[in-house]
């Protein structure tokens, strides 16, 4: 099986998600047009968002894995100046590590972890 490279969300508003994303992310869409925004992030995978064709919400997941709990408690301070809703504040669990969980205008969680050593 080969890895999955993009991630597409399907949301209400694609410019008013560009715009969220602009400032979470830092990098502008390469692809900006009233139905779809797509992002190029640093690691060559892609994210995508579609306006929803029905207007029936489907919330998705996506994690941004870090590589130590210091990163995680930097990005949480980062997202936060920039806006973004909070929905999880930083935790350590035992045996998973350290995390955050924030919202996107959709409705779509962003988790944010450092996996336990």
């Amino acid at each position: 099986m080969t890895d999955l490279e993009d991630i597409l969300l399907a949301v209400a508003d694609p410019e008013v998600s560009a715009r969220f994303y602009t400032a979470l992310l830092g990098c502008r869409p390469v692809v900006s047009r009233p139905d779809r925004a797509l992002f190029v992030l640093s690691s060559g995978r892609a994210l995508g968002l579609l306006r929803r064709a029905d207007g029936a919400a489907a919330i998705c997941e996506v994690d941004f894995p870090m590589a130590e709990p210091a990163a995680v408690d930097q990005a949480h301070a980062d997202w936060w100046d920039r806006g973004a809703r909070i929905l999880t504040p930083l935790y350590d669990d035992r045996g998973a590590g350290r995390s955050f969980v924030a919202g996107d205008p959709d409705g779509h969680r962003l988790r944010v972890f450092a996996a336990a050593a």
